[in-house]
């Protein structure tokens, strides 16, 4: 009996940690998984800063904060899903915090809030990935003027997701704005936030992504396009971090360089 207890001892030690470890890297895939959805049904904090260089010694520092909260509910909070497991909604908040020097126009020298965008997105769980639709909403902070709009403004949102295939995962998500109200000096906004996505998990927590955003300016016939690739690891099943390069290829801001640094706390929601 004692020599059965001391080969069950042993077996427990051996396999009892290949389990543990089996769970951590199961556990970080999964965490890698949700860091590059935009539709997981996840709560997420996210703090993002990025450091911009712009031409004649012009710098940009933005820091980007959104809060992502997953419903088991049919676009509003009291309008209950009948199935959350396949239809549900995320609601998102995204706020930003800029300080920006430009030494040869110093009247665009700015420190404050941005203007805030609020996204109300309806998901569509299927077989080969999420769609999701709703409203957008733009809140503008007016001051300082340098970094904000200025006009409030509304319109669609959309994500398309292809999950299909095991450790990959490809889409885009468009938010299209046009402003109805704010101040009457401040010229009127029609464009859209395209942000295409590719990314790939690696293992181990691991995961290349591209995610720049475009900005398709159609009031001005002036178009962002930056080209970016971020690097993350989950180091834990409600924490991962992500970095990376993007420049500026086309547009008003061609030739800007900018790094980014996100760090991304999860929380599972009860659906």
């Amino acid at each position: 009996m004692r020599y059965l207890s001391l080969y069950g001892l042993f077996f427990f030690l051996i396999h009892g940690n290949t389990l543990c470890a089996q769970s951590d890297h199961d556990s970080r895939w999964l965490a890698a998984a949700d860091a590059t959805n935009p539709l997981a049904f996840v709560t997420k904090i996210q703090g993002e800063p990025g450091f911009s260089w712009k031409d004649r010694g012009a710098r940009k520092i933005n820091l980007t904060s959104r809060l992502i909260q997953p419903s088991a509910s049919v676009g509003l909070p009291f309008i209950r899903s009948k199935n959350p497991d396949h239809v549900y909604t995320v609601y998102r908040l995204e706020a930003f915090i800029i300080g920006q020097s430009f030494p040869e126009t110093p009247q665009l020298d700015a420190v404050g809030l941005s203007d805030l965008i609020l996204n109300d997105i309806v998901v569509f769980n299927r077989s080969w990935g999420l769609v999701g639709v709703g409203p957008g909403l733009i809140i503008p902070t007016m001051r300082p003027e340098a970094i904000s709009g200025g006009k409030w403004s509304v319109g669609p949102s959309g994500v398309l997701l292809i999950t299909k295939t095991k450790g990959f995962s490809w889409g885009v998500m468009a938010q299209q704005y046009f402003s109805f109200g704010g101040d009457d000096d401040r010229p009127s906004q029609n464009f859209m936030l395209l942000q295409p996505m590719i990314n790939k998990l690696l293992g181990g927590g691991k995961f290349l992504s591209l995610n720049s955003t475009f900005k398709l300016d159609w009031e001005n016939a002036a178009h962002s396009i930056p080209i970016g690739v971020n690097f993350g690891k989950a180091f834990a099943r409600n924490l991962s971090l992500l970095f990376g390069p993007e420049y500026v290829v086309h547009g008003p801001n061609e030739g800007d360089f900018t790094f980014r640094f996100q760090i991304n706390a999860m929380f599972p929601t009860d659906n």
